[in-house]
């Protein structure tokens, strides 16, 4: 494993990277120099490290990059506080060119998701396969009232002196049916998220257009996408519900960190599906 600092357009990046050493024992005759590398990118308030498990599993099977979203765990923050999720995709697109990686499978939590949808929209040649990891549901596509009912009093909430308590109450809600170890994780690294940091991200989250960013890239040729959800994300706006195209799994007994909840069961769900034809 090697831990690297690489050039982004808003600042240094931090990039964990595990190369491919050797073909992995279940893989039968696939060598690790002809897997699709995979490149992983966290959701809010989390970090490289948040990707430990499916790091570990691909360890030898095939090239496994983990990376710190600008402001995030040991990467610089960006100067006024820009972290949309196209602005996110352009460090994502300078680490896979500083890596000489042409061509990867995208992985994306959360937040991490859009981030993943924002760059494999723009460059679909980059992105083999796309996974989202329990992605966010396309809020855009509220209705203009609902949007004034709930948003505008969040986001006005966020904007006040009270803001962190705010913050800390919707990842409480996004932890139901969580592990004690990943609730104390996940909250730990909300009560030090940055103000301007939580703010820019949360009103970006509920503006992105994620079907349109996923209608964009898979009408590339040989675009691939996959979920992998926790059981709570059924809604009627969810990615897979408004565009079945995107295949889905869901993990048993998970929260929205379902990488944390189930490491073992979220890896093997995602190296079966890179391996899939």
């Amino acid at each position: 494993m090697r831990s690297l600092t690489i050039a982004g357009p808003a600042g240094a990046l931090h990039v964990v990277d595990h190369p491919a050493a050797g073909a992995h024992p279940a893989a039968g005759a696939h060598p690790a120099r002809e897997a699709l590398p995979v490149v992983l990118v966290h959701g809010m308030v989390a970090h490289a490290g948040f990707w430990e498990a499916p790091l570990a599993h691909a360890s030898g099977r095939r090239r496994a990059v983990a990376i710190d979203l600008r402001g995030h765990g040991a990467s610089e923050p960006p100067a006024g506080a820009d972290y949309a999720p196209s602005a996110c995709a352009a460090d994502v697109l300078a680490v896979l060119d500083a890596l000489a990686l042409p061509r990867v499978a995208l992985v994306g939590h959360s937040y991490g998701a859009l981030v993943a949808l924002a760059a494999a929209a723009a460059h679909p040649e980059r992105v083999a396969r796309l996974v989202l990891a329990d992605p966010p549901r396309d809020f855009s596509q509220v209705p203009a009232a609902g949007k004034a009912q709930h948003f505008t009093p969040y986001i006005a909430a966020l904007e006040a002196d009270g803001w962190r308590d705010t913050a800390v109450a919707t990842f409480n809600e996004a932890l139901a049916g969580s592990t004690p170890a990943t609730r104390e994780t996940v909250l730990s690294r909300a009560a030090a998220v940055p103000h301007d940091q939580m703010l820019d991200m949360s009103r970006h989250l509920l503006e992105f257009e994620a079907a349109s960013a996923l209608d964009r890239y898979l009408a590339a040729p040989g675009a691939r996408a996959h979920a992998i959800l926790a059981p709570s994300n059924a809604w009627p706006l969810s990615l897979h519900v408004l565009r079945p195209a995107l295949t889905s799994v869901v993990l048993p007994g998970t929260s929205h960190w379902l990488m944390l909840d189930a490491p073992a069961a979220f890896a093997a769900a995602l190296e079966a599906w890179l391996d899939a034809p």
